[in-house]
């Protein structure tokens, strides 16, 4: 468990790739420490592997289906892995989530292919689907040369069928598995909004020592429910539950997820200070 338990002095802060992230690098050359890459994206662009030239890469994925009962196809597990060695990842940022599921058709035809939901979902939160976080970390481990973290889903609605909540299930998967957490604040949020859970003290229940990343992100309310928005910064609410994070443990980066659009470059640098000021306050 040493990667998770040794701490930097400074966390490094980062940004995720998105619209208009290499003009803001080019005008802003010193403003982050890295940007996440998107494995999903770098396989349909090889180029972007470029912008390590300028700047350090750390590999995001949403591919593994790690929290799902249809694993990732061979070639490409083989893809993240050569992805994470071209940008020198030093982990990869994967989501307690699954991706892949049965055929619709299973019943009648066995041998149907696998359905791509092309989004990660938030699984039921048992028993059963711990036990298959675990066996699919044992299988996905040895095919990566970096250590696989994972980030905890966005709730939006009860899944059915779950016997614990997100916290719950969170620490048994903790406790089963010798894994990091990218902890994202935002999904955190959404879900005990969501979900009629205090924050701050769902928060206190988290294994935090676990955490190697964090993302902050923005969020926003519609029918009723909150949901996930990387387009619109982050609300206040967000750096409170930072603060209490701080306040536990010195994560190695932290990822403004502003990558849905473009950003005014004045409105990112500003919270890109705000943060940096947050971090040294910890």
């Amino acid at each position: 468990m040493e990667f998770f338990d040794s701490r930097p002095a400074v966390t490094q802060l980062g940004l995720a790739y998105g619209p208009g992230i290499p003009g803001f690098l080019d005008s802003n050359p010193a403003a982050v420490d890295y940007v996440e890459l998107p494995f999903e994206q770098l396989r349909h662009s090889p180029e972007l592997a470029s912008i390590q030239d300028a700047v350090p890469l750390i590999l995001h994925c949403a591919s593994m289906s790690v929290a799902g009962f249809v694993p990732p196809s061979e070639t490409t597990v083989q893809a993240i892995g050569r992805a994470a060695a071209r940008t020198r990842s030093p982990w990869i940022g994967e989501h307690l989530a699954f991706v892949s599921a049965d055929g619709i058709n299973e019943a009648a035809e066995r041998d149907s292919a696998p359905t791509n939901l092309t989004y990660t979902i938030c699984p039921q939160l048992s028993e059963e689907t711990v036990e298959r976080v675990a066996a699919n970390l044992a299988s996905l481990r040895s095919c990566f040369e970096v250590p696989i973290i994972l980030e905890n889903s966005p709730q939006y609605f009860a899944i059915p069928g779950s016997t614990m909540n997100m916290v719950d299930f969170i620490g048994e998967v903790a406790s089963r598995c010798e894994v990091g957490l990218l902890l994202d604040l935002s999904h955190f949020l959404i879900t005990s909004l969501n979900t009629g859970v205090d924050a701050v003290k769902e928060l206190e229940r988290m294994p935090l020592e676990r955490v190697v990343e964090v993302h902050v992100s923005g969020l926003s309310a519609q029918s009723d429910i909150v949901w996930d928005d990387h387009a619109s910064p982050a609300p206040p609410e967000i750096f409170v539950l930072l603060e209490r994070v701080l306040e536990r443990v010195r994560p190695r980066a932290l990822t403004l997820e502003y990558n849905w659009s473009a950003f005014p470059q004045p409105l990112l640098l500003s919270h890109i200070a705000d943060t940096r000021k947050a971090l040294a306050g910890a």
